[in-house]
């Protein structure tokens, strides 16, 4: 279920919804940031001040002005600011365009003396076009990769999700990496079946990974002080283990033993 396509979730204002598989989680729009205290909504999603940070792009003659989600660069009344900017430690003149030598698939332009940079736009029917920027336009068999089942093909820039891996075809050539999942702040999350990202349940026994707390111990069917995270044998049998999970005991028998 794509839960921002169909309306399910209502992020904040200052967050976008992204859609991951059997889950979701609003991320920060450009210009804001959480400080590593998550909500589900986005709702603690904060102004950044580029000013204060240093992380406008604003020229010597301009003064930079923060607002809500971004930053102005202004000229102090009374003064004729020539709109330059400053990059990489290099003078830009007004509206000159160029390419970031890190990355050939970024254009970066100064507009009265703030940097914009954007990843190149794809036209596929332009003959110059760089097909190492825009992958999804190399017609070439030998561009396209075989998904891990053998039986799908992709064409270069295709992305696709397998085994809770976001996966990419790029001239030929599959990457993969991890899925990222929104942080699950409880005591004790669960990966439900078929699902990539771990999920809070209030059960601990059902529980597929528990947060322990050293504080929180268990007292077997002895007497015995176990601390969260131990696990033992029951007493008089075999084949049942138990496992002490911040003060709670779970138990289950183990079917290949008996």
């Amino acid at each position: 279920i794509d839960e921002c396509s169909e309306g399910l979730v209502q992020c904040d204002t200052h967050a976008t919804c992204v859609n991951l598989p059997g889950w979701y989680h609003c991320e920060c729009r450009d210009g804001y940031h959480d400080n590593e205290v998550f909500t589900a909504n986005g709702e603690s999603c904060k102004d950044i001040d580029e000013c204060r940070t240093g992380r406008s792009t604003c020229a010597n003659d301009t003064v930079c002005f923060n607002l809500d989600g971004g930053y102005d660069c202004r000229c102090p009344h009374g003064h004729n600011c020539t709109g330059d900017c400053i990059h990489d430690g290099k003078v830009k003149h007004n509206g000159q365009i160029w390419v970031l030598d890190s990355d050939r698939c970024s254009v970066c332009s100064c507009q009265s003396g703030r940097v914009l940079c954007r990843r190149m736009v794809c036209d596929c029917d332009n003959p110059t076009l760089d097909l190492f920027c825009c992958p999804e336009c190399d017609p070439r068999l030998t561009s396209q990769c075989l998904h891990q089942n053998g039986l799908l093909t992709y064409s270069s820039g295709d992305t696709w999700i397998d085994n809770c891996q976001r996966c990419q075809c790029l001239q030929g050539e599959v990457d993969c990496w991890p899925l990222s999942c929104p942080p699950a702040d409880c005591d004790f999350t669960l990966v439900p079946e078929g699902e990539c990202c771990p999920r809070c349940v209030s059960d601990p026994c059902q529980a597929h990974a528990v947060r322990h707390d050293i504080t929180k111990t268990c007292e077997d069917e002895h007497g015995i002080t176990r601390f969260s995270g131990s696990s033992w044998v029951k007493h008089g049998t075999d084949c049942t283990l138990c496992q002490c999970k911040n003060g709670h005991i779970c138990c289950s028998v183990d079917p290949m033993c008996l």
